[in-house]
């Protein structure tokens, strides 16, 4: 074999497979956590023309999301959100940002990529999708590719919202949620 003639079986294709693979195995093991990631189903849904939100004479016919589904996560920061005295009140959302394996999110998650390895800023479902962490609900609202080996990205930073209780309450599926269990 020579230089310029490439081959064998340690491809790149099959080193990226072992890296992602890798990935998973070193970073969640043992100190990873564990995150449950809820797709909007849209085409399940049924919601009040005007509000937005379950009707109330028929529970369990509103917003519908598929799920949970367990995602593998590498880190893991969450930054407590300020407390701003305004005209309302008080209100405080927390932020969080998870780093997962662009592969592992793949397999949950593929309409969330243009191809494997390049995932899209943003798209519709993502801001109606919901990941639980630590028994807090929060939204999805930008993915970010964190690494790149070979033009294909490896990790993917997911920044999410806190969903509060009281925005729960009309939400069938995150009931144990709205009650602050």
């Amino acid at each position: 074999m020579r230089n310029h003639e490439p081959g064998g079986r340690f491809s790149t294709e099959y080193e990226l497979n072992q890296i992602a693979e890798g990935i998973t195995w070193d970073a969640t093991n043992p100190f990873g956590t564990i995150a449950d990631l809820w797709k909007f189903d849209a085409a399940s849904s049924v919601k009040d023309p005007i509000y937005d939100v379950e009707p109330y004479s028929n529970v369990g016919a509103g917003r519908v999301w598929d799920g949970p589904y367990h995602l593998a996560v590498i880190s893991a920061s969450q930054d407590m959100g300020a407390a701003p005295v305004t005209e309302r009140g008080f209100y405080s959302v927390d932020n969080l940002e998870l780093i997962v394996n662009s592969d592992d999110l793949y397999k949950i998650w593929p309409e969330l990529f243009l191809y494997r390895g390049f995932v899209r800023p943003t798209f519709p479902e993502m801001d109606r999708s919901r990941i639980v962490w630590k028994s807090q609900v929060y939204r999805p609202v930008k993915s970010q590719l964190q690494g790149y080996i070979d033009d294909r990205g490896t990790t993917i930073k997911l920044s999410c919202i806190q969903v509060m209780p009281d925005e729960l309450v009309n939400d069938a599926q995150f009931q144990e949620f709205a009650q602050g269990v």
